[in-house]
């Protein structure tokens, strides 16, 4: 029986925030969601990802818009994550999880949150895995650190 409540004691709080407070982060993060969505799907619809070597009359043609894709897909990936984290943020609201620093435990700032609903760390932690990153000591993405 001890040891059920220790393990109650090492778990955080069922939820930071109100139900209402909670709502408020699930718009915030569905509305940048839809947004994402969006955007991709412009993106390719706009045809920026087609690349059609026969319309490519010489080598600076075909340079030129080999980078704007290279520079597409670079932003389609940054998209992609932030779709991924999006979406672990939603996860972790329904789990009563959200608001919580995975690195530390504590919980993050209302301000922080309402900035960047979807962060997984405390300024205090992401600073330190910035300056591991830094100095090549750290990990090289924040994913490989769970």
């Amino acid at each position: 029986m001890a040891k059920d409540l220790k393990q109650e004691d090492a778990s955080p709080p069922h939820s930071l925030f109100s139900k209402e407070e909670l709502e408020e982060f699930r718009q915030l993060l569905d509305v940048e969601k839809s947004k994402l969505l969006l955007k991709a799907k412009q993106t390719v619809e706009a045809g920026n990802i087609h690349l059609d070597k026969n319309e490519m009359y010489d080598e600076v043609d075909l340079a030129s818009v080999t980078v704007e894709q290279n520079l597409t897909f670079k932003l389609l990936d940054r998209d992609r994550k932030l779709l991924a984290e999006i979406d672990h943020a939603l996860a972790k609201i329904e789990t009563g999880e959200y608001g919580f620093c995975e690195g530390t435990g504590e919980a993050i700032p209302k301000r922080r949150l309402l900035v960047r609903p979807w962060c997984k760390y405390s300024v205090k932690f992401k600073e330190q895995l910035e300056r591991r990153k830094k100095s090549g000591r750290g990990v090289a993405d924040d994913e490989d650190i769970r």
